[in-house]
């Protein structure tokens, strides 16, 4: 039996959600290992980045973005406060509504971050040319409208 070897997968499909997880995983690290150098996790960047590109917003709407629950949210949220980035706002109208907006401090890092941000993105896009690139992101965008009908 040495030197017989079975395929892992037999299916081409399953190959190729293995590279695509490979690829997901590696790029999550890189991303990770650069925005710890400026003291964030990758959820507490994502906050950021959401709030920052579009406003206060709602728990609620913050976690659907981020694909989170509201009760894995208040963590980071959490975090986030404790360094002073956001503050939770009581809606005027519906008390029952926490906004989560950036501090002032929040907003400049957020400000200050997105350039390191898509460095560090584009660095793992550039063994790919630009047609390649928009090709990959038009295959991932089919993915994704076809795995969110499903």
């Amino acid at each position: 039996m040495a030197g017989f070897k079975h395929p892992f997968f037999t299916t081409y499909t399953t190959s190729l959600w293995i590279r695509f997880l490979r690829i997901s995983l590696q790029s999550h690290k890189k991303l990770e290992d650069d925005l710890a150098k400026l003291g964030l996790t990758p959820p507490q960047f994502y906050v950021l980045a959401t709030i920052g590109y579009a406003g206060r917003l709602p728990f609620g709407e913050i976690g659907a973005k981020m694909m989170v629950t509201v009760s894995n949210l208040t963590g980071i949220v959490d975090r986030l406060e404790d360094k002073n980035l956001v503050v939770r706002k009581r809606d005027e109208k519906d008390r029952r509504v926490v906004h989560v907006v950036l501090t002032d401090k929040g907003a400049n890092l957020y400000k200050s971050t997105i350039p390191q941000f898509e460095k560090s993105v584009a660095q793992i896009f550039t063994g790919l040319s630009k047609p390649e690139q928009k090709e990959l992101s038009a295959i991932l965008r089919k993915l994704n409208l076809d795995a969110t009908a499903n």
